[in-house]
């Protein structure tokens, strides 16, 4: 049976019928709850239930922890979320309690922006014409802001195409597409504005004033975490079935592997999820999202500098451009040391989803050369993060299309002994702040 029709199938069942019981291949569990996903809301889910006592083991796919906190070793990069605001009430006594050493970037994260436009480099921007990235905000500014941080999901008002509330705001469609080029989502005709207005709205109810970095990257944090652990946490454990039975739920693995559990908690992003053969009782709204939910691609290509290249033309390093390789940003967490990135959204990454890691990396440096002379000879290739081939992730993080936002509150529903977790099961917060807010949601349901 095809999996589509499985799982609405399954859907159907655990709604007329409720939960039908599954016989397991053991007596007793293995544990009494199994996390699947060892990400930043996995890894947040088993340092509760360590201080709680409570018995449990992860299992994460790849082979390392983190998820999403991604610090490439062998580019020495921050390829992941990283960001933490000072008002991050979820994660920042993790934060504190593992000791881990942060580092405040606020003061220079704002760099100044060239911009590359028609064929030429300019800076500064002429005073009399809108920066091309600021439209989407000219627009956003003239609508009211959501009236709290959970208003999102409640709000079918603001749950229209993006483009659509970006002309009914003053946006020619020219400037639609212009804008586009740097907006973090896949496509602004198909993503809903309700994503945007939830992160302009975020930005204002969190209250968070600093940024913050993590000294020695995210692996520092990550690390810090594990070590706090004392049960089991297995890589390579990639899940390809979950079978929820009466007294307990049993997870396959890719190895052969299996282990079974009284409550499972998946904090698995819904686009490795639904690859995921599921004999669970799934409502209708969930197996649609599980289904259907997008995550927007991400490619950064990283590059290395050998010489300061942007001293000697007099122009900032950051640029925007309307090129294939879209923005050049400084992602290091150093006032002195730059980290150079061309970081590319959305549709932009099919372009280099067909090339080779090589051709990847002539494509760049040709394309750097041509738009700053100035950098001829002064750069090297890295290494390319391409989060939507990412098979682990598929994708960076969740945007709800028009119409998806009405299947929130179901789609994070337990589904028997099945809970969700992760980022795109946050009320609240966004990013890794409501990656830790959905695990202590789940901690709550479990407990309580």
């Amino acid at each position: 049976m095809k999996r589509r029709i499985f799982i609405r199938n399954s859907a159907m069942a655990g709604a007329a019928l409720g939960l039908l019981p599954i016989s397991c291949a053991k007596s007793a569990p293995d544990t009494e709850y199994l996390i699947l996903g060892g990400g930043i809301s996995g890894l947040f889910l088993a340092n509760l239930l360590e201080k709680a006592g409570k018995d449990y083991m992860l299992l994460e796919g790849s082979n390392r922890l983190g998820g999403r906190m991604f610090t490439r070793t062998d580019i020495n990069r921050d390829v992941g979320g990283r960001g933490i605001g000072d008002k991050y009430h979820n994660l920042l006594p993790l934060i504190k309690e593992t000791g881990v050493e942060m580092i405040d970037i606020t003061d220079f994260m704002n760099s100044p922006t060239a911009i590359y436009m028609n064929g030429e480099l300019q800076h500064p921007w002429p005073e009399d014409k809108v920066k091309p990235y600021m439209h989407q905000f000219m627009a956003l500014g003239k609508s009211d802001y959501l009236p709290s941080l959970d208003a999102w999901y409640q709000s079918p008002k603001w749950d229209e195409p993006y483009a659509q509330f970006l002309m009914k705001n003053g946006l020619s469609e020219e400037e639609v597409a212009v804008a586009d080029i740097s907006l973090n989502y896949n496509d602004v005709y198909k993503t809903s504005a309700i994503n945007a207005h939830h992160s302009r709205a975020f930005g204002k109810y969190n209250g968070s004033k600093r940024a913050l970095n993590f000294k020695g990257g995210t692996i520092a944090f990550i690390n810090k975490i594990v070590k706090t652990l004392k049960k089991p946490v297995l890589t390579h454990k990639m899940v390809t079935q979950i079978d929820d039975g009466e007294n307990a739920v049993k997870v396959t693995c890719k190895d052969g592997s299996s282990y079974s559990a009284k409550k499972v908690i998946s904090t698995l992003p819904f686009t490795t999820l639904r690859d995921v053969k599921m004999n669970m009782g799934l409502n209708a709204n969930q197996a649609k999202a599980i289904q259907n939910l997008v995550y927007t691609n991400i490619t950064q290509i990283h590059l290395a500098h050998t010489e300061n290249y942007w001293e000697e033309d007099g122009i900032p390093l950051d640029m925007w451009t309307d090129t294939s390789i879209e923005r050049v940003m400084n992602v290091g967490s150093s006032p002195t040391e730059k980290q150079i990135a061309c970081w590319v959204n959305g549709k932009g990454t099919a372009f280099f989803d067909a090339m080779s890691e090589t051709e990847i990396a002539e494509y760049t440096i040709k394309k750097m050369n041509e738009i700053r002379p100035a950098s001829v000879g002064k750069l090297e290739y890295l290494g390319t993060q391409n989060w939507g081939k990412y098979e682990y992730n598929k994708g960076a993080y969740v945007e709800f299309a028009p119409g998806q936002a009405e299947w929130f509150l179901d789609m994070i529903r337990p589904a028997g002994n099945v809970h969700f977790a992760g980022e795109h099961t946050a009320h609240e917060n966004r990013g890794m702040e409501a990656a830790a807010e959905s695990a202590n949601r789940v901690y709550k349901e479990l407990i309580s």
